[in-house]
């Protein structure tokens, strides 16, 4: 998706950060890719494609805006100041309760992983799950870069992540929002969609709600009100905005989905095993 200048602006009045679903790829290999293909400067010091008179140039070669916005920040690991934010304790949580294991940038620019159950020992990306790929942007994101009114774009934040992993992501992301950086973010996990739900639901300002978050072991940091959620479902050509109660948001066209599975799941079981 190529915008204008005046669209981004439109947008994006401050800061925003990329999370493309080609996160993975771009963080292991920003060091091998041709970076000067993504930094085509004008004479002004701005990119082409922001210019909304510039003459057409050959796109052969060419990156998305979200991968080259993701290259960028994985090619300045080495030169991107190391002082923590106030928000490195939402990247404490995805270490110790997703990646099991600490997140850190060598001295040489390489992001490295320490597991938790060996401390002194370090792993390159390319070494680790697909979990701690997934995610240690992010991580070092909220360590390093983030600021309050910040805006991030994140595709697919369940990408390779189981869905008790994919939950707590839900409530750190929750908490960002809460603190206030601003999170545009797309789809297609039930189990994210189902926590979102969950948030909302335990917002009521009750005795009953704070005692289900308690029971649950929820923190009262991470639950949204529904005034501050905006949701779409984008489908068939169209995007279209769905209501968000205090109970929370349906999306018709997941659960049409998970209750024809669950038919045909009962049609094949009654028809084979049932007799």
């Amino acid at each position: 998706l190529k915008l204008s200048s005046e669209l981004k602006w439109a947008l994006f009045r401050r800061s925003f950060t990329i999370f493309p679903v080609e996160r993975i790829a771009t963080t292991i290999f920003a060091r091998e890719l041709l970076l000067r293909r993504v930094e085509m400067l004008d004479e002004d010091g701005q990119d082409a494609d922001d210019t909304a008179d510039a003459a057409p140039r050959p796109v052969t070669g060419r990156y998305p805006l979200p991968i080259r916005h993701s290259l960028r920040a994985a090619a300045d690991l080495s030169t991107v100041g190391r002082e923590e934010t106030e928000f490195s304790d939402l990247a404490d949580e995805l270490e110790m309760t997703v990646l099991q294991g600490r997140v850190k940038v060598s001295e040489h620019g390489d992001m490295l992983f320490f597991p938790t159950a060996s401390p002194t020992r370090s792993l390159g990306l390319h070494q680790s799950a697909s979990v701690i790929k997934s995610l240690s942007a992010l991580v070092y994101y909220f360590r390093h870069l983030a600021t309050r009114h910040n805006h991030i774009i994140i595709d697919e934040p369940e990408l390779n992540l189981h869905p008790d992993n994919q939950r707590k992501v839900a409530r750190v992301l929750a908490k960002a929002a809460n603190r206030g950086i601003r999170i545009m973010l797309s789809t297609h996990s039930d189990y994210l969609i189902g926590e979102f739900n969950n948030l909302l639901m335990l917002s009521r300002d009750t005795p009953q709600a704070a005692a289900v978050r308690d029971e649950l072991g929820y923190d009262a940091a991470s639950v949204l009100r529904p005034e501050d959620v905006g949701v779409y479902l984008v489908n068939d050509g169209l995007c279209l905005p769905v209501e968000v109660k205090q109970t929370g948001f349906e999306l018709k066209t997941f659960e049409d989905a998970f209750h024809n599975m669950n038919r045909d799941a009962q049609t094949i079981y009654n028809r084979i095993f049932a007799e």
